[in-house]
């Protein structure tokens, strides 16, 4: 188990291997016996838990779906009692202090405490159990699994590598064991699947050690490196993949006076020199195809993460994913991850440093 170019990946497996199995069979009991899932985080841990999840064969409910039944999960928490029985809240919070997910553990121990429902339990991963929401493990409705994250910041730039930036090492994690346990679920794999993954690491290192040695690859941090706006697409579970990607890219982009957008009405109007990274798995999706069409007009250098050899591929500077199906969405996550370190790395060799400090300033106060 060892990645030669990004050995924070091999700090991601570790933490894995070390949670508790005992924390970790409670919370798969309470989402198999649950018949409705409410995941809730925010930024990069909101995104793991829709690619994680996506697929599951079980119904999931966000307070952004169109009938969810209040404008708080407050609110709606008799009726979604209601309509489900039995009901698992999903946290995913590395801090444990994150705004919307503490705030939603907090309306959701009120209403089970004011009404003596039997029917919900609040399930978080957490890196800090003595967080705010890492102590509702002290109700006989909470339950958390601990997942570490690093244990030192960087203190240069040519630490990235090792540590990630920010919460990278967390985030990733956090994907890897919500998609596990999505599997365990729908393939009635015991709880011991869930952590059973050495062979997939041995995958996920291979797939990016090779990327990160593929010539279109040095070409895409390249071209992101240069002044140009960044615009990374994707429907379905890929537009999740997209936006991890694009909230990590923001970070050095901002820094350096650009942007990074996920696709969309938000997005700008490409200029010739713009940069356009698309992600699907069957590379066949008539908008995406028609996207890179237009963009390739203006100028636009695009790229493309696909699953198999295929019209987007044919069409753009691409890289094919090989691995399973069911694997698709998590894998692209993880092999996009080491293109803000490469991109802050190829700055640093042309006299730009970029210290965390920097980065974290330009995070979003709402992510």
């Amino acid at each position: 188990m060892h990645s030669k170019n990004m050995p924070y990946l091999n700090r991601v497996y570790r933490n894995l291997k070390s949670v508790k199995k005992s924390q970790l069979k409670v919370v798969m009991e309470n989402l198999r016996d649950s018949n409705c899932i409410i995941p809730v985080g925010e930024g990069r841990s909101e995104c793991a838990l829709h690619i994680g999840l996506s697929r599951i064969n079980k119904t999931v409910k966000t307070t952004e779906d169109i009938d969810f039944p209040g404008n708080t999960i407050y609110e709606a928490a008799e009726e979604l009692e209601r309509r489900f029985g039995k009901v698992a809240i999903l946290v995913n919070s590395g801090s444990g202090e994150t705004l919307i997910p503490k705030r939603t553990v907090q309306m959701m121990s009120e209403y089970i405490e004011k009404s003596g429902s039997k029917n919900y339990t609040i399930n978080a991963i957490v890196s800090n159990p003595y967080s705010s929401i890492g102590m509702v493990r002290e109700k006989e409705y909470g339950f958390i699994v601990e997942l570490k994250g690093r244990k030192t910041e960087p203190k240069t730039e040519r630490e990235y590598s090792k540590l990630g930036i920010m919460n990278d090492i967390y985030e990733l994690g956090s994907l890897m064991l919500i998609h596990r346990m999505k599997l365990a679920i729908n393939n009635g794999k015991d709880n011991k699947f869930v952590l059973d993954i050495e062979d997939k690491f041995n995958e996920i290192c291979k797939i990016v050690d090779r990327f990160t040695e593929e010539e279109m690859y040095g070409e895409l941090v390249e071209a992101i490196e240069r002044r140009c706006h960044v615009t990374v697409g994707g429907l379905g579970p890929a537009r999740s993949v997209a936006l991890m990607t694009v909230i990590r890219l923001q970070h050095v982009k901002r820094s350096v006076c650009d942007e990074a957008y996920i696709s969309g009405p938000l997005a700008p109007h490409p200029r010739a020199g713009d940069v356009l990274l698309l992600i699907s798995r069957s590379g066949e999706n008539d908008a995406l195809i028609s996207w890179c069409e237009k963009m390739k007009k203006s100028g636009v250098q695009v790229y493309s993460i696909v699953g198999r050899d295929s019209t987007l591929s044919s069409i753009s500077n691409s890289f094919v994913l090989d691995c399973r199906e069911e694997d698709f969405y998590c894998y692209a996550a993880y092999a996009l991850s080491p293109l803000p370190l490469s991109v802050v790395d190829r700055l640093a060799s042309h006299g730009l440093r970029l210290p965390e400090y920097i980065l974290r300033w330009y995070h979003s106060v709402t992510q």
